[in-house]
């Protein structure tokens, strides 16, 4: 993310944040406006209807009132009561009950969305990876401080105007007394937001690596290989490392607005009895009566307190959370030029011209120049070994990451300058890294076109799941495939035709399969491989493996090498030429003789 957005001003942060909450849940916002005005109202005419009791008494204390006006001033006082009591419980209902959960899940899909739109090949950056974690973490607080914002607009400001209205009536000086008092903590809370926008771009590449190392420790998925390889205590020292930096930049930070604090409250101290003074005065001197002495003395306890409570909102929203939220705004500001939508026509072929790719922040490229020209109908096996560039390469052909040079054409339609939605709308495949979804076995293959009709069994048929053995899967293809929720657990190899059968269900005119079947017997995946090429005759269909034995099966073989193809033909031809191609299975035959 650009340094220069990373220091949004208060005032902008808000004009972005606002229009995201009220997009998210206007109803409510709408009614939340109505409750916090009423709520606040009531606050505000505390003062000046506990002067009219307080006066009522005085007066029937020293003989020049009547008992029916200290009746009215109280029963004022209780339909007062209970009317800002039931204001109360709506307001905090509406916040915390009713908008929250539902905004926060909006402002979520709205990070989905943003994501959707971003090129594969940035989650490779960690850099990025970090965005999205401060992301997550900023739109919660983007939420409270709409509320905040709200709250001290339509709440705190309705309560000063009802009661500051109130006070000029009776002494302006109190006002000007007041403004002594708060305006010095405000400008502390500006200062602190700063300070705490710093500690949060500092501290959350720390906080992911203290998440990763805490994984690593008690995470099911790391836990196993921990314990084997008996690295606990190589995770626990890095996690207690993480964890004490974590701590040293909070100390440091804190360090600096607690004394930045302790001048502020010696300031509100010095105007705290200041306004004392100036109301025992104001009393002396016959300007303002008893009971308005007692409703003011209590509207400016009231008042402080009412100001604490804004102060810690505000602390906890543009302090401590303001370097969050602008990570959440930043996140939503990484450009995202608009592609047009056009649908590739694979019929026409895919052509490959001086292809070049780089991983962000690599020294070199992934892949190097890479020319070739797929035609409708072929079956095309990439080989080669271990980062040679094939994953990568097969990747810029679904269009999931875009070239750093060169030209990938879909019918004439430019993958980099085409949407998403289009390039994948008739692709499909399957990767080394294919989902295990905690579902049902029918429901792990439909997700792959959830609205799609045609029949599924087809699908488990070509790849070889078993779905009628009642040992494998005993409810059938509505058997769950996880333990945790009393199903089953497959097998590699089983779960490899599950996530094959997902990738056939898709409708597609052009497929790859990324080494699927690396836990199935070679004998297996040929025969496998073999009903794939005539599944997918009239379509395009890439291949990778790293069993040349299975490669055979298509219409050519290209054979890459460092981030570039060095050969390309048929088996036959790729043997005779005695390149790399012909080494590679030489040594793959010798493998097989000697084991």
């Amino acid at each position: 993310m650009e340094k220069k957005k990373q220091n949004l001003s208060i005032v902008k942060a808000i004009r972005r944040v606002v229009p995201l909450v009220i997009k998210a849940v206007p109803s409510m916002c709408l009614v939340n406006l109505i409750v916090v005005i009423l709520h606040g109202i009531a606050w505000g005419l505390i003062a000046p209807v506990n002067q009219r009791l307080y006066d009522a008494l005085a007066n029937l204390a020293t003989g020049q009132g009547y008992l029916r006006y200290v009746y009215i001033g109280a029963v004022m006082v209780t339909l007062l009561m209970i009317f800002q009591q039931v204001m109360n419980a709506l307001h905090n209902l509406i916040d915390q009950d009713l908008m929250f959960p539902k905004a926060s899940g909006r402002l979520s899909q709205v990070i989905y969305k943003k994501i959707r739109k971003l090129p594969a090949q940035i989650f490779e950056d960690k850099d990025r990876l970090d965005d999205i974690e401060k992301a997550n973490a900023g739109k919660d607080g983007a939420f409270w401080m709409y509320m905040t914002m709200h709250d001290a607009i339509f709440f705190y400001g309705t309560i000063y105007i009802v009661l500051g209205r109130y006070l000029w009536q009776l002494q302006p000086s109190l006002l000007l007394a007041f403004a002594f008092i708060f305006a010095p903590v405000i400008f502390a809370q500006i200062v602190e937001a700063r300070i705490q926008a710093k500690l949060e771009e500092v501290s959350a590449p720390v906080r992911r690596q203290n998440a990763h190392y805490e994984d690593c420790l008690i995470g099911l998925k790391n836990m196993k290989e921990t314990r084997l390889f008996g690295a606990y205590h190589f995770f626990k020292r890095l996690y207690m490392d993480s964890l004490t930096l974590l701590a040293k930049k909070e100390w440091d930070a804190q360090k600096r607005i607690q004394a930045m604090y302790l001048g502020v409250n010696s300031i509100k101290a010095a105007g705290w009895i200041g306004v004392l003074v100036l109301l025992f005065r104001s009393l002396v001197q016959g300007n303002i009566t008893v009971g308005a002495f007692a409703a003011v003395f209590g509207a400016v306890g009231m008042m402080f307190g009412i100001f604490e409570e804004l102060l810690w909102r505000v602390k906890s929203t543009f302090a401590q959370d303001m370097g969050k939220i602008h990570n959440f705004i930043n996140f939503l500001d990484i450009p995202t030029p608009k592609k047009p939508s056009t649908e590739p026509d694979f019929t026409k072929g895919i052509m490959v011209k001086d292809v070049c790719f780089a991983y962000p922040k690599a020294e070199k490229n992934a892949i190097d120049g890479v020319s070739i020209a797929i035609n409708k109908g072929e079956t095309l096996a990439l080989v080669g070994e271990n980062g040679s560039g094939k994953t990568t390469f097969v990747k810029l052909l679904c269009g999931l990451y875009k070239p750093s040079s060169g030209k990938i054409r879909i019918g004439g339609c430019d993958t980099a300058e085409t949407s998403d939605s289009a390039l994948f709308a008739n692709t499909s495949g399957v990767f080394q890294n294919y989902g295990r979804y905690v579902f049902s076995l029918e429901e792990n293959v439909r997700i792959s076109s959830p609205n799609a009709v045609h029949d599924i069994m087809a699908a488990m048929t070509d790849a070889d799941v078993h779905y009628q053995d009642e040992k494998t899967f005993p409810k059938g293809i509505k058997t769950i495939l996880s333990r945790e929720f009393e199903g089953v657990d497959l097998s590699g190899g089983q779960w490899q035709r599950v996530a094959t059968a997902r990738g056939l269900y898709r409708h597609h005119n052009f497929i790859v399969l990324d080494e699927p079947t690396a836990a199935i017997d070679p004998i297996e995946e040929t025969r496998i491989y073999k009903r794939f090429a005539e599944l997918t005759r009239h379509k395009i269909a890439v291949l990778v493996t790293h069993r040349l034995g299975s490669a055979r099966i298509a219409d050519r073989i290209a054979v890459m090498d460092g981030g570039k193809i060095v050969e390309i033909g048929t088996h036959e031809s790729l043997l005779a030429g005695k390149g790399k191609y012909a080494e590679m299975w030489a040594s793959q035959a010798e493998s097989y003789n000697n084991a």
